[in-house]
This record gives C-alpha cells, structure tokens and sequence, in this order.
C-alpha cells in the first residue's frame, strides 16, 4: 500500500516535524518521506486536520469471549477506530477470564480488524483473588500485563507473589485499588450529593487505604505495578511520594473522571454510575493537575459495555460503567483550557507505549505507520446511527460534540471514519 497524507499538521512533540504543515507518504506500512511535493496513487486531503502518534488505550473491556451481545472483538475494534485508537489492552473480565495460554492466544490472533489488540492476562484464577495463574506461561504465550481487571487485587500475598514472579521478565502489574469491604454495596462517591441523593457511597480511604497497602508491598518485593483510574486527590499524593522515593509504580485516569464529577449524578441517570465513582470537583482538579505535574502517566477510556437490561433500571441496581472509546477524542478537546495539549497526547500515546513495553512510535521517517488523523474543530451529533459500539451506556448519547476523528494508519490498514 502507498498512501499520501497530504497538507496535514504534524503534533507529535518526539518528532523534529511538531507542529509543521507537511505530507506524509505512507508505503509498506512504515512512514516512507516527510515533507512537501509528495505524490502517490491514493491521496487522502488532511487540510485541517491534525495528525498524532496513534493513540493506545491502556483499559478497555471489549467482552469477547463471554459476553458478545454486549461487544465483541470486530465491534470493539471498530468503536476503537472512531475513536482513534491504534492499539487497546484488553480488561481479562469475559467468561471465561483471560487466564489461560489459549485464551490469550485467542485475542492475540483476532487483531485482524485494524486495531492491535493487546490480551491482558488475570493475576488469579477467575480473577478471584485466591490462586494465581501461570504467570510465566501466559507471559510466554503473549500476555502483556497482568491484572484482576476490575476486580481489585485483594489478597496481599497474592500481590506479593505476582510482583516477584513478573520480575524474572520485567513484567507488569496492574492493578484497580479499592478495599473490597469499604467498596462493597456502594453505588456512588460519599460525599454531600450521596447524602441529598440517600445513595450509599464509597468513601475515598477505599481507594486511598488500597494504594498505600499497595505500595507498601511494593516496597517489600519490588517489581512493576500500574495503578489503574485513580480518583482522588490523597491518591496522587501517595503516588507522587512514591515516585520521588524511586518506586517503580506508574498510574492512569479515566477519561470520564477527568470531565465528570459527583454532582453530574443527581438525577439517578445510570450512564453516570462508575467504579470507580466520580469524585468532588476538588478531586477532578487534582487530577488534572497529576497529568500536568507528571505523576500520572496515562489517560485511558475505561470502555465498559453494558446492555439495557443491565443499565436501564433503578440507579441501585444498575450495573457500572460507560462506554468511552469513540467520544475520547471530543472529551480530550474539552479539556484544552486545564491541561496542555501535549501533556494529553502524551498521556495516550508515549507514556502508554512505555508502560507496555511497545515499540515506539514517532512521525518520522523509518518508523511505523501508526497515526490517528483527528479533525479538533468539527462539530457532529454523537448518536444511535453513529455509534460503533454494541451498547449504548454513555451520558454522551445524543448530544453534540466538538472534535472528531478522521481515520487512522496502522501499519498497511487505512480505516475513514464518516460523522
């Protein structure tokens, strides 16, 4: 495939092109010259339009096997593409939980829809918390992390083990803090909106007394460990502190936990009910400034599917979670007055691709061909018609959005996407 970029803008801070109007000819799946005058049979006009590093999401659940009616692979790729996504790490939560070398092997051969899909194998058996699995096989089979997904990683000799077992490959654990008493039969965060709403609430110390416990272990066995969607303000003073001391710990937030907070809930719609919660204004602002000062690494869409007989009912029945993937991209635009365009893209395409221990991606000449061609000023309607996804749980629904994304680059896969 030989494919021309023309007239595009260039946002890639790692490259000597940031920031520049150029063409990109794209031949062999690897990006063959940069600059102006270039020529190819396929000529795709980016006028306007920005050109990034492809974007990785770190946390996504795409249900497959197990739970297809609410996605699956080929839909969860497609919702990926319209959301600019080059590559996703899997969430082992499907049925059964990604824990064996033929479950890996299963999503590892199935990245055949444009999107590399990355397996994320369990910690424990069934991601219960009770036996752990065979680590080292499923690293050899092509696990790329792993992790109780959003089960929090409860049992502390459990965590101590796998830090110790990843270590004999530099392998990574991530990990959802939450303390599973504080957390359990709670439906929002604790604070003045759960108390006018009388919704039970998880208090903040779930998340906090999870993350020190965590560290502490961490500091004891050594290792690699990832927290996954932090939410509160304590939580990125405990990791900030743990990083100056020179733990080897990295963190991510969601997407959603950055734009939304508990206030947002207080007409019960369920769309808003997330674990974990959204927090008080103070906390998001907290957050804000963990991706500006560097103590959290990444961003992630925390895409989680759910079908209306799951998320259509009473707010204290419904199940958690929103989907993410395709309105990230618009959400990151909203954010442009708190947090500096470079420091977001960073956090979704550099930081994530060190954490994984992926290649590195650059607009350069010689590298591979992932890019995410993004349309920052287009208005549209995020809608049913539109919407790749199987299942249709996000607060977004309906309503319009500024920001698009055009298509993507992976490798020899061109993938336009129409708004």
């Amino acid at each position: 495939m030989k494919v021309l970029l023309s007239n595009a803008t260039i946002f890639d801070p790692a490259s000597k092109f940031h920031q520049k109007k150029s063409d990109i000819l794209i031949e062999d799946g690897a990006i063959a010259a940069i600059g102006k005058g270039l020529s190819a049979k396929k000529t795709i006009d980016c006028t306007k339009k920005t050109i990034f590093p492809g974007f990785v999401d770190l946390f996504a659940h795409f249900n497959d096997p197990g739970f297809e009616h609410k996605e699956d692979l080929a839909s969860g790729s497609r919702t990926a593409i319209a959301g600019g996504f080059t590559d996703v790490l899997l969430v082992p939560n499907n049925q059964p939980v990604t824990e064996t070398k033929s479950d890996v092997e299963y999503l590892r051969t199935r990245s055949r829809f444009g999107v590399d899909l990355w397996p994320m194998a369990a910690v424990s058996e069934g991601a219960l918390g009770e036996n752990l699995t065979e680590i080292l096989d499923l690293h050899t089979a092509g696990a790329k992390a792993f992790s109780d997904g959003t089960n929090g990683i409860w049992n502390t000799e459990l965590l101590l083990k796998a830090l110790q077992y990843v270590q004999k490959f530099d392998g990574l654990i991530i990990n959802r803090p939450k303390d599973r008493h504080l957390s359990q039969h709670t439906h929002m965060h604790e604070g003045v909106a759960s108390t006018l709403m009388g919704v039970k609430g998880e208090p903040s110390i779930s998340e906090e007394l999870a993350i020190q416990r965590d560290l502490d272990i961490l500091r004891y066995a050594g290792g690699k460990l990832h927290f996954n969607q932090i939410s509160t303000e304590k939580s990125v003073k405990l990791i900030k502190n743990a990083r100056k001391e020179g733990l080897n710990v990295t963190c991510d937030v969601g997407i959603h936990h950055l734009v939304f907070t508990d206030e947002h809930i207080v007409d019960f719609d369920a769309n808003f009910k997330s674990d974990p919660p959204f927090r008080s204004e103070k906390d998001r602002k907290a957050l804000i400034k963990g991706l500006v000062d560097g103590t959290i690494d990444a961003i992630v869409s925390a895409h989680q599917p759910q079908d209306a007989e799951n998320k259509e009912l009473e707010f204290d029945l419904a199940a958690f979670g929103l989907i993410g993937i395709q309105t990230f991209y618009p959400l990151l635009i909203s954010l442009e007055a708190e947090l500096p365009v470079d420091i977001m893209i960073s956090a979704i395409t550099e930081n994530p691709r060190k954490i994984l221990g992926l290649a590195p991606v650059k607009i350069e000449e010689g590298f591979p061909a992932k890019l995410t061609i993004g349309d920052p000023t287009h208005s549209w309607v995020y809608n049913r018609e539109n919407n790749q996804s199987k299942s249709e749980n996000s607060p977004l629904l309906n309503q319009e959005q500024t920001g698009r994304i055009v298509g993507i680059v992976n490798g020899e896969f061109y993938s336009s996407i129409d708004v």
